[in-house]
């Protein structure tokens, strides 16, 4: 049985869309895979830094009243609070910066999902002879799973942004806190050493 010239002519549109993804996955491959490990080094980095944040911020302020009654410092209430509330907002900047990594993760892989229906849909399309309405239809269902991934991946990237700034408002947070309750400290000692400013001389 021969085959009609437009018989002929779908085959070979089949033909070269196959070659086409083949060709692609070789070249594009090893750069996917690179960038998944890359990835999955990232994510490694940012568990890290986020525990690392969590102990510096919850450390400081267990250490709080203990740095004071070893300095026998006498200080405000209202420095203590305010100290200790700036390590408290810097754990609360690190939760939302975890929160806002588990929305990164959870949009690109709702967006990789899609590229899978896309691709399923793309190789559906070419069991129905080109233009006919099968092929239309699963060709259309494919450019939006993809257009849906392309909006997914780009939602992950705010997510990462603001993820970004919560870890370094986190560690500011820290620092400021840090800097703070020193200078009250040492302060509420030099008072304490230092007679005649405070209290009388007893």
């Amino acid at each position: 049985m021969t085959e009609t010239p437009e018989e002929f002519r779908q085959r070979v549109d089949r033909i070269d869309i196959k070659f086409y993804y083949e060709d692609v996955e070789k070249r594009a491959g090893p750069f996917r895979t690179l960038a998944f490990e890359y990835e999955k080094l990232a994510v490694d980095y940012s568990n890290k830094s986020f525990q690392t944040v969590t102990y510096l911020n919850g450390g400081a302020l267990v250490a709080i009243p203990t740095a004071m009654a070893f300095f026998r410092a006498d200080v405000a209430k209202t420095d203590v609070l305010f100290t200790a509330g700036l390590f408290v907002t810097g754990l609360f900047f690190v939760v939302l910066a975890q929160a806002a990594a588990f929305f990164t993760m959870a949009k690109r892989a709702e967006a990789s999902d899609r590229l899978r229906c896309e691709q399923f849909n793309r190789v559906a399309s070419l069991g129905f002879p080109h233009d006919t309405p099968q092929n239309t239809e699963y060709l259309k269902l494919a450019d939006d799973r993809h257009a849906d991934a392309n909006k997914r991946l780009g939602h992950s990237d705010i997510y990462r942004i603001a993820g970004l700034v919560f870890f370094g408002a986190s560690l500011i947070a820290f620092v400021i806190g840090c800097g703070w309750g020193a200078r009250t400290v040492l302060a509420a000692k030099e008072r304490v050493e230092t007679p005649g400013i405070d209290k009388p001389i007893k």
